[in-house]
């Protein structure tokens, strides 16, 4: 007696703008065994030039910012020459998996500002302007790019939608929100309480620190 399964429908992959973005933006990049690179002797300017274009036409905002301007909230003033040239000189000399990790970074600081500025009903050049010098002083600029040079998380990506879930997880703060977790101290009484998570969206230039210390949120509580 044959059986018949029930067919399984294939689950179609998230198609938010933020997905969409971070999947389009990962088009130029190779992935073969956990390892990514652009193209061989290539620039990143004319792929991110290309790649912004993209994530313009995703998001469908009245003002877009220019991807100078852009590059100039995301990264240090050290980092730039490198995105900006157009030559190739500069680049030449990263290997091929700094390469990637600096596209990483921008495509993730492009579509991040673009979740930023399309929660605006109206945009308009000031408010691009001010959204991209809170941008450029944010602590979660700094955790995002940090969080993609740092993790070893990347290289256990074996495909590239594998790569936006990790990338969506490190936009949207998800390693950040351990709510109720304890961190037992055993050399002391004390106990750290996370009780709220952290905003990372403030736009604070850094996070305000208070509680004997701890970074804001934490409390400290003596058990008896």
């Amino acid at each position: 007696m044959a059986i018949s399964l029930p067919q399984q429908r294939p689950v179609s992959p998230p198609t938010t703008k933020l997905h969409q973005a971070l999947r389009t933006s990962l088009t130029p990049l190779t992935l073969t065994h956990t390892h990514l690179s652009l193209p061989q002797e290539t620039t990143i300017h004319p792929i991110l030039s290309t790649t912004l274009g993209y994530i313009s036409k995703i998001y469908a905002l009245r003002t877009t910012p220019s991807l100078q301007a852009l590059l100039e909230a995301i990264f240090p003033s050290d980092t730039l020459p490198i995105l900006l040239d157009q030559t190739g000189t500069l680049i030449s000399g990263l290997d091929e998996q700094a390469k990637a990790i600096l596209y990483i970074q921008a495509i993730a600081g492009l579509v991040l500002i673009f979740e930023h500025l399309s929660k605006h009903e109206d945009i308009t050049a000031g408010i691009v302007e001010r959204e991209l010098g809170v941008f450029d002083q944010s602590e979660q600029k700094r955790t995002v790019l940090d969080k993609i040079e740092e993790s070893g998380l990347l290289n256990e990506c074996y495909t590239k939608d594998a790569v936006v879930e990790f990338l969506v997880e490190v936009i949207e703060g998800k390693q950040e929100e351990e709510e109720g977790v304890t961190l037992e101290r055993t050399e002391t009484t004390e106990t750290v309480f996370i009780n709220e998570k952290v905003d990372w969206d403030t736009g604070m230039g850094g996070r305000p620190y208070g509680n004997n210390g701890l970074p804001w949120g934490f409390t400290i509580m003596t058990l008896n």
